[in-house]
């Protein structure tokens, strides 16, 4: 009777042990990502009272949480305590989190909705981190298609009519960047550079004016066509068929479309 009192004691004890070193309240890591904002494992560790790395996972799955994208991942928040800018990103005591997870996906989702590719530098500048690696590995398991544009790689979406659009976009200005047209001369010489221009513009043929035109006038924006048209003399419907052109990325072969020009005049025998 002693013996067996004395196994069900021990048990007992186990039992209590287990149910001890099991019971982490939820909660204190809620309390503690709202204070800090942001926290390692080492810090939500001691915030639960526990020296177990998948005990803080486990505790992290019953709540909305997200990782840092940069520091490789060690910072941990709350997605209702983070603040997401309109891209999905947001930065608490620089360190960097993104709505997308991690880098790897939030390279993937920024170049497949980009309106004209990125490159490696300009994704590095919006993420503020290095991405060249992940954009390689994007680019190995093909979720991004890279492309040489002018002698620097570009990466584009993996869809084929996304990926067109993508790269008629890179061949064209940057919208986001400031423009001033060839028109709008300025310097110490301005007649010179603009009579320059004219000169140029002279040694074209038809088709090439039109393009060359209709390009001016999407660098220009809004009131483009018209004003094109008044420097040039060109007729405003031949300036906006040009920017038509380029902007679709088919340009017609040829100085004039086949059938265009006078009519032949038919020569008529004497009888």
């Amino acid at each position: 009777m002693d013996m067996l009192e004395l196994r069900l004691g021990k048990s007992e004890g186990r039992n209590s042990n287990i149910m001890r070193t099991s019971f982490f309240p939820v909660l204190n890591l809620v309390k503690a990502l709202q204070e800090k904002k942001i926290a390692t494992m080492e810090e939500l560790k001691k915030a639960l009272g526990t020296q177990v790395d998948m005990t803080v996972f486990r505790k992290l799955r019953e709540i909305e949480y997200c990782t840092s994208y940069s520091h490789r991942g060690k910072f941990y928040a709350m997605k209702a305590v983070a603040e997401f800018d309109a891209r999905g990103l947001w930065t608490c005591r620089e360190v960097h989190f993104s709505r997308f997870g991690s880098l790897v996906e939030t390279a993937e989702h920024f170049v497949v909705n980009s309106a004209r590719g990125l490159r490696s530098s300009e994704l590095s500048g919006d993420l503020q981190v290095q991405t060249k690696d992940a954009l390689l590995t994007l680019n190995s398991q093909g979720r991004v298609v890279r492309e040489s544009i002018t002698g620097c790689y570009v990466y584009f979406s993996p869809g084929p009519e996304k990926r067109r659009h993508q790269v008629l976009g890179r061949q064209l200005p940057d919208p986001h960047q400031p423009f001033v047209s060839l028109w709008d001369s300025s310097g110490e010489n301005p007649e010179e550079i603009r009579a320059g221009i004219f000169l140029f513009f002279s040694t074209l043929n038809e088709r090439q004016r039109r393009l060359f035109s209709g390009l001016e006038a999407l660098r220009l924006g809004r009131g483009g066509d018209r004003r094109i048209a008044e420097m040039t003399g060109m007729d405003v419907h031949t300036v906006a068929r040009g920017k038509r052109e380029i902007q679709s990325g088919k340009v017609e072969e040829g100085v004039r479309r086949r059938g265009g020009g006078r009519r032949f005049v038919e020569k008529k025998s004497r009888e």
